[in-house]
């Protein structure tokens, strides 16, 4: 590469030590970008996965006054270990010619699947070919790595396993992403739960930590291999298993997703992991139900299981038939023709407002571009008794007034909230000040991220989460609200070391 050998040893381990800027947040909504800061403070990842965390070791230079790292910001943390001369020669030769006298602290294992796999080895961490899923999580300061500890144990040898492995989930991992600290959080408490808290007692949190209840996330892995088995030991009756005549399958090219939704029953919105189900070898596609799994602490892991009856009148539409009836629409088809490159997205049930619809998002390319745009929404009614219902628009909600119109007007158009007034309400609950500023000045304004209107419930816990970062821990007692164009702004303005600065939110309509 023409770059010297000396120059490469350099950047490797002492420059690129870390990912200085954490993690790239989009508006699942919108897909506008979000700062990250407004939901972790903590974003300086010195332990992470593939890359040059997979690949070389990372060495800080204790004593220098200048840090060699990316950004120049040194590393403060408790990770790796502190080796000193003559042992720091021995290490690497480097050491020995260029800081024959400096103590260093060496970061090592870096990449996290290898280190929980060198301390904990006897959970799994790549599932059918792919690793298991791991993602960020915060409690207010520091962020971590939360790792699903999944068991699998050969059953080969188990009568009437049919070689089905023994499965648990049994709780997670915390890894801690600027030291690497882990420790455990066990949920099972079944007797492989027991046996790892006993083994490692000091890694243990005792108590399920109140910040992390709505951040977890029941693991796919383990989630869809449940259902696997369910589709086949669902059956009480011997003749009915024997005639396999009501297995399930999940459809193909249908898998998990996660989403926020109120299934039937629900008293609120929810997230939630769906997966559709359908009998199995049936020649229509149609579905025999669906079966969520709830996500927050304490009713992680509970499954229900949503069932059509065989022979009912009204058929649950599977999301390919969904596609298809989409796909057959008159005016979908003419819509189609001035889309560039249109592309139909994910298909995903939900229930809005007693309906249980399909929202199907259709993208478009102009000029052949790789970026997409949202060319429109489509929802079709999921279930099904001789007609097809669907609703086309440019938001979800005009999408489905639509979809509410194709019902022939039996049913109410959806009203826009009033979100302006929704919002000061919920911030008057929170007992600040709040101030209608017509013009703001300040030295230096930072753009939070955006928030994009779902539910009130939700509205209220992204709103928590900014004035507790933004007010209340900088002692303030007002907040600032002020409209531009559309959008709803609320604020707090400071003066730091004489510099003043404005931080923001904009709340979006969905």
């Amino acid at each position: 590469s023409g770059i010297p050998p000396a120059d490469i040893w350099y950047n490797e381990h002492l420059v690129y030590t870390h990912v200085p800027s954490g993690f790239l947040l989009l508006d699942a909504n919108n897909g506008t970008i979000i700062n990250p800061s407004t939901f972790f403070k903590q974003r300086r990842i010195y332990y992470g996965e593939g890359g040059l965390f997979d690949t070389t070791w990372a060495a800080i230079i204790l004593g220098k006054k200048k840090s060699d790292e990316v950004t120049g910001i040194g590393y403060h943390g408790k990770g790796g270990v502190v080796v000193s001369p003559p042992m720091t020669w021995f290490f690497d030769v480097t050491f020995f010619l260029s800081y024959p006298d400096k103590q260093v602290r060496i970061l090592r294992y870096r990449d996290v699947y290898d280190r929980l796999e060198l301390i904990l080895p006897y959970f799994t961490y790549i599932w059918r070919g792919r690793y298991v899923d791991m993602f960020p999580v915060t409690d207010g300061n520091r962020t971590y790595w939360l790792m699903p500890l999944i068991i699998r144990l050969d059953a080969s040898k188990v009568p009437w396993s049919k070689d089905h492995e023994l499965i648990r989930f049994i709780g997670y991992s915390l890894i801690d992403v600027y030291d690497g600290e882990i420790k455990l959080l066990i949920t099972g408490d079944d007797f492989l739960g027991k046996l790892i808290k006993n083994a490692y007692p000091d890694l243990l949190i005792k108590e399920f930590p109140e910040w992390l209840k709505y951040q977890t996330r029941f693991p796919e892995e383990v989630f869809e291999y449940q259902v696997e088995m369910f589709n086949i030991y669902h059956i009480e009756d011997p003749a009915t298993y024997i005639q396999a005549r009501e297995f399930y399958e999940i459809p193909k090219g249908v898998h998990v997703y996660y989403i926020i939704a109120q299934p039937p029953r629900f008293e609120k919105p929810e997230f939630i992991g769906l997966l559709s189900l359908q009998l199995r070898g049936a020649p229509g596609r149609n579905l025999a139900g669906f079966i969520v799994v709830r996500n927050d602490y304490p009713n992680l892991g509970e499954k229900i299981f949503y069932k059509v009856p065989i022979g009912s009148e009204v058929k649950l539409l599977g999301p390919s038939a969904a596609k298809e009836a989409l796909e057959r629409f008159a005016e979908f088809r003419k819509l189609r023709t001035l889309l560039e490159n249109p592309r139909i997205g994910e298909t995903i049930l939900y229930q809005i407002g007693g309906y249980l619809v399909y929202v199907i998002p259709v993208y478009t390319s102009p000029a052949g571009g790789v970026v997409a745009q949202l060319g429109t929404i489509a929802t079709v009614g999921a279930e099904f008794t001789g007609k097809y219902f669907i609703g086309l628009g440019s938001t979800p909600e005009e999408s489905f007034n639509a979809f509410l119109r194709s019902l022939g007007g039996a049913a109410p158009i959806i009203t826009k909230v009033d979100l302006y007034n929704l919002t000061i309400s919920i911030l008057k609950d929170f007992k600040l000040r709040i101030v209608y500023p017509e013009k703001i000045n300040a030295n230096l304004i930072f753009m939070e991220g955006n928030i994009t209107y779902r539910s009130p419930e939700l509205l209220k816990e992204d709103l928590s989460r900014f004035i507790s970062s933004w007010v209340l821990e900088r002692g303030l007692d007002r907040v600032l609200v002020w409209r531009l164009n559309d959008t709803i702004n609320v604020g707090s303005i400071f003066s730091e070391k004489g510099v003043v600065e404005l931080h923001y939110i904009r709340i979006l309509s969905d």
